[in-house]
């Protein structure tokens, strides 16, 4: 049985490394350069009208500082295309120019610590050199102001809303690689860097955040309210509905179903259901971290006979996950593949052991069959034989598992589900089983508590008597009749 997969956190913190020269100075106690996140200066300036079409830049003078670092809006533009990547519809690219000084005050350091110099004599120096303490001398040291892989802490906040940088950040001049780090050496020195973001057409209210647990957050106003597109504690607005677990907030805000996504088409009989979510990590004490889940194993839409597709992709990683940032909303979007004739669904999400359920249709109803014969293996789950069909030599097998493991169950379908006929086993035909409207999701992993409906199918000129199921804990033979 597969292991589970917890959810990944990623914690959010820049780092301090000081950066040392050779000064001359007077012993003083060296300064405490962890500062309180609350500790923030803000400053605003008259700020620009934003340009209303994707073409043209606006010229800003916005700035917000902290006690390390200050950050200048130089210029921002909106565009359909970066990079020769084309936006998607109804989504617009912020290309966003800035500038970085750091400010951090030089501190105070031993210069023997600087020099690397050590009394090798065991404390014997100083009985020689009669008791005499030597005054200690003191150099300045410049305080770097680095930051591991920026796209954990730079987010456009829109309406509410965050969104990170998008990837092509990396390739236009004066960009950044995302997952690289940032470093400004010394006091005084500046950088010019280019961030890319993808958001949506329709925005009133555009800020740039800038998360830093050390020495406080950044936030600086584009377009309209800064403190608006930051958004309240509470996401606004209609949504489907919510999950909320001890690590994130999840609402779901809107489906939608289309023939094609990220330019592939559905195949024949078959669509996408488009699912945008907005979540907000609550992990995390005076460090907040960023909550990544991966949708292709653990978030799922079911019907309401009970069929379970997970996700085929979504808004994410190049690692494939979607995140969710602390204290702001962050939207994501997840993508399904599904029969067309399925259009009540709801969307399931497993976060560690915890299964959560919303329903994303208000016409949802559970349409689930008694099962004609039903058997328990033991405390990990429950199959249940709900009919079989045989046309020509397809045999279509309608099973249903409920998983009463703590853990989840994980299926070895070909291995467990054997029909016999005359004494002969049938082992299930992966390729028309993969093709069938009600196939058994992939991977055919169920979660804690939950209930999946599935079909197997068969090729065989010969009718089967029984199905054999191989289970973790015990051995069954279903009677089968046409």
């Amino acid at each position: 049985m597969r292991k589970e997969i917890k959810v990944i956190f990623v914690f959010v913190a820049v780092i301090i490394i000081l950066f040392l020269y050779s000064c001359s100075g007077k012993g003083e106690e060296k300064r405490d350069a962890q500062i309180n996140s609350s500790e923030k200066i803000y400053e605003k300036k008259e700020l620009g009208e934003p340009a209303t079409q994707p073409s043209g830049e606006q010229k800003v003078q916005e700035k917000s500082v902290n006690k390390a670092v200050c950050v200048n809006i130089v210029r921002f533009s909106f565009t359909d295309e970066v990079a020769k990547v084309k936006a998607p519809a109804g989504k617009i690219f912020l290309v966003l120019e800035t500038k970085w000084e750091n400010i951090h005050p030089k501190q105070k350091i031993e210069k023997s610590k600087l020099e690397g110099k050590r009394d090798h004599t065991m404390g014997m120096k100083k009985l020689m050199q009669g008791g005499e303490e030597k005054k200690e001398e003191y150099v300045d040291a410049d305080v770097a102001y680095m930051v591991r892989e920026f796209v954990n802490h730079a987010y456009i906040l829109a309406d509410g809303k965050s969104f990170s940088m998008d990837k092509t950040t990396a390739e236009i001049p004066e960009g950044i690689n995302p997952k690289g780090d940032f470093i400004l050496p010394k006091f005084g020195d500046t950088k010019k860097v280019k961030f890319v973001f993808l958001l949506p057409g329709d925005h009133e209210n555009l800020a740039f955040h800038f998360f830093d647990y050390n020495y406080g957050h950044i936030l600086i106003p584009i377009k309209g309210d800064p403190l608006i597109a930051r958004g309240k504690d509470q996401l606004k607005g209609k949504f489907l509905g919510e999950i909320k677990s001890d690590f994130v907030n999840i609402n779901a805000l809107e489906i939608r179903f289309s023939n094609e996504y990220k330019g592939k088409k559905a195949p024949d009989s078959w669509h996408y259901a488009l699912v945008d979510l907005a979540g907000k990590s609550l992990s995390g004490q005076r460090v907040k971290d960023i909550v990544q889940i991966k949708p292709e194993s653990y978030v799922w839409v079911s019907t309401e006979e009970g069929y379970l597709y997970y996700s085929c992709g979504g808004s994410t990683t190049d690692e494939g996950f979607i995140r969710f940032t602390p204290e702001v909303y962050q939207q994501q979007s997840v993508a399904f593949l599904l029969p067309d004739i399925i259009k009540n669904i709801n969307l399931g999400i497993r976060i560690r052991n915890q299964v959560f359920v919303l329903n994303l249709s208000k016409d949802f109803k559970k349409k689930i069959p008694n099962p004609i014969e039903s058997h328990r293996d033991g405390d990990v789950m429950e199959v249940m034989v709900y009919g079989i069909e045989k046309r020509d030599n397809k045999i279509i097998l309608n099973l249903g598992i409920q998983s009463l493991a703590k853990s989840g169950v994980e299926i070895q379908r070909k291995q467990q589900f054997i029909l016999i006929a005359n004494e002969q086993k049938i082992y299930l035909n992966d390729d028309e089983t993969n093709s069938g409207l009600f196939r058994p999701p992939s991977p055919f992993v169920i979660p804690p508590g939950f209930f999946v409906r599935f079909e197997l199918i068969y090729t065989s000129d010969i009718s089967p008597e029984k199905l054999y199921f191989r289970g973790f804990k015990s051995e069954k033979y279903f009677i089968l009749k046409f």
